[in-house]
């Protein structure tokens, strides 16, 4: 690991931990239980003047290596409020990552530009509902259709499911035209798309929440369109696999700050004469929990090696996915375990690490599409090595 990745992983550690906790019990909170503009704005400021706002993406604006990056987000996931605090939060880290990657300068400059600065949020318009035929684990259901006119776009769909689109500033929306799916730049708020629902979810860490949004007759320029008409999977390929493995970053620190939770509660709480942790279906949980993560620690380094080789990873990260996001659920569950009643409380962080988690083994794919994925493609392998 680069001694500059160690540097800024140790200043994020120790703003998350002295600066952005004691705001866990603040009651700025919209009535989804997430967090409001203004206090993310407080806490930006401060993370900006310590230095350590958007820590991932250099001054020269070059990203950190996904290794290196995965030291910095798993240290500002150790709160909830962490990737809000310092800028490392989804959909923005990948939203950025892929706008640093393959936008225009003139795109980078519009839109990029102001998210890495912190003044603004993003949403990535691609789920639809699933009861109408939409796309969700499978994207070539889209439909959600762009139809050029003369210089402009024109766009028609509903979306949903779409994270922190209410007070977002910057879209990204996916459409399918004749030659295939687009991906477009636009600018939030816009008449044209209607937030038409925000349902109350298991998981509130996210302002604006998942919100279902009708798209009527929106006109975007045809410069704002990334790349070219029918390239618009081609780049949602470039953002997966990072943004998967970001959120395994930044939850790997929340369940390792959940660990530390109930490790203190067992090594303080009495019950039958001794200790919680002495007695051992206490004591080897917490062990149990050391264990998943190093394990899951190792997996998202591994795969932040392979994607560090220019592959997209795509194998690499559904294996990601799948272990950590499970390594965590069990984590996360045992430390509710742990405090028994204190864990269902809000009275620490347990309970809603243990939310957000569950609501992570269904983003960016559940974990038995990828089983199902992989299981394609060890019938394909067989079938390459033993021809008929």
């Amino acid at each position: 690991m680069t001694e500059r990745a160690r540097d800024i992983a140790a200043r994020v550690e120790t703003f998350v931990r002295d600066v952005v906790v004691p705001y866990e019990s603040d009651t700025r909170r919209d009535h989804h239980g997430a967090p409001m503009d203004e206090m993310v704005q407080e806490m930006r400021s401060k993370a900006r003047a310590a230095g350590v706002l958007t820590p991932h993406i250099l001054p020269d604006g070059s990203h950190l290596t996904q290794q290196e990056t995965a030291i910095v987000l798993q240290k500002s996931g150790l709160s909830p409020l962490g990737p809000l605090a310092v800028n490392t939060m989804a959909p923005d880290e990948g939203n950025m990552y892929l706008l640093g990657h393959e936008g225009s300068p003139e795109l980078k400059e519009r839109f990029l530009k102001p998210m890495i600065a912190g003044e603004a949020r993003s949403a990535f318009f691609m789920t639809e509902p699933a009861l109408e035929g939409g796309a969700g684990s499978d994207p070539s259901m889209m439909q959600t259709t762009c139809k050029l006119d003369g210089n402009h776009w024109v766009i028609n769909g509903r979306k949903a499911f779409i994270t922190g689109a209410e007070g977002a500033k910057v879209g990204i929306v996916m459409a399918k035209a004749d030659e295939g799916a687009c991906m477009f730049l636009v600018d939030l708020p816009d008449p044209a798309i209607r937030i038409e629902h925000v349902p109350n979810t298991i998981d509130n860490s996210m302002p604006g929440g998942h919100a279902t949004v009708l798209i009527d007759n929106l006109r975007v320029p045809a410069d704002q369109m990334l790349g070219q008409a029918g390239e618009g999977f081609k780049y949602a390929q470039i953002r997966l696999s990072p943004a998967r493995l970001s959120h395994c970053m930044r939850w790997h620190g929340s369940c390792q700050r959940a660990h530390e939770i109930a490790t203190d509660y067992a090594n303080r709480r009495m019950a039958f004469g001794k200790l919680l942790v002495e007695h051992e279906g206490v004591g080897f949980m917490l062990a149990e929990n050391m264990i998943d993560l190093k394990q899951a620690e190792l997996m998202i380094d591994w795969c932040a090696s392979v994607l560090d080789t220019g592959s997209l990873g795509t194998v690499e990260s559904s294996m990601t996915k799948v272990a950590v996001s499970e390594a965590l659920m069990r984590i996360a569950d045992r430390c509710v375990q742990v405090m028994g009643g204190m864990g269902v409380t809000d009275h620490t962080i347990v309970e809603q690490v243990f939310r957000e988690i569950r609501a992570f083994r269904i983003y960016d794919g559940p974990t038995e599409v990828h089983k199902w994925s992989l299981a394609k493609k060890i019938k394909r392998d067989w079938k390459a090595a033993n021809p008929s």
